[in-house]
């Protein structure tokens, strides 16, 4: 594989596992060292990188856990290049009986939080013409039944890279975001068991299948190689063609 990540250093949030561990694992592969960071106890990560990658708690409701997150990886590895905002959680139930405390929790974390990751990074990747990739959703383009929050929260989260693209293109930095369609991990193993909602779920994707978690890996690191350079505020769709009508 091509090592065109060498010299960079990313901090990829969420990943302990799932999506998230996938991301750093195909950076790491293309040459990158790996911050990884998430809020779960480290005796539960599945996460083996080791030196001279490192990991991280972060707490992305805490703007001083990002804070601290950032300063840990400076002293680490002494830079920052790509962040990878990744860390989210969903709240599933009709929206007429979703609970404020609900709705609000998934919002702080997946907009609020990926925000604070992007506001306290943003010194250190000034510095290096850095690179950000969001992780937004198919279910912030298209609705969904009974997710309510996360879907919001998602929609919000890509046009806030737009946003951020454009304030901060003057500094060399570039935002983009990526939008899979349902990918198998922990969040959606539920979902995965319900042959009704899978049957409905792959007769809305035309190319017949879901993402895997390489899907979006790969892509990630293709937002943040050479190829992509001249690519910002953007979203790209991993979703068989879910939003092309």
């Amino acid at each position: 594989m091509a090592r065109d990540l060498r010299g960079k250093v990313a901090i990829v949030t969420g990943a302990a596992r799932g999506i998230g561990l996938s991301i750093a694992k195909e950076l790491a592969d293309r040459g990158a060292v790996i911050a990884s960071a998430d809020v779960i106890p480290f005796e539960e990560w599945k996460n083996s990188l080791s030196n001279p990658h490192s990991s991280h708690f972060v707490d992305i409701t805490s703007n001083e856990s990002c804070l601290t997150l950032v300063e840990s990886v400076l002293r680490n590895h002494g830079k920052i290049d790509l962040l990878v905002n990744n860390a989210g959680i969903v709240r599933r139930s009709p929206a007429h009986s979703m609970s404020e405390s609900d709705f609000t929790t998934v919002v702080d974390v997946n907009l609020n939080g990926t925000f604070r990751m992007c506001r306290a990074a943003y010194s250190a990747l000034k510095q290096n013409s850095g690179s950000i990739v969001n992780i937004g959703s198919t279910s912030g383009q298209t609705a969904v039944k009974n997710s309510v929050g996360y879907s919001a929260s998602k929609a919000a989260v890509m046009f806030m890279s737009k946003v951020l693209a454009y304030e901060w293109a003057a500094d060399g930095i570039r935002v983009n975001a990526v939008g899979p369609t349902i990918v198998r991990s922990d969040m959606t193993a539920s979902l995965f068991n319900d042959e009704q909602y899978m049957s409905e779920k792959l007769a809305s994707i035309p190319l017949g299948r879901v993402a895997s978690q390489e899907d979006v890996a790969k892509t990630v690191a293709f937002l943040f190689s050479d190829d992509a350079k001249m690519i910002t505020g953007q979203v790209i769709f991993i979703d068989g063609g879910v939003t092309i009508h």
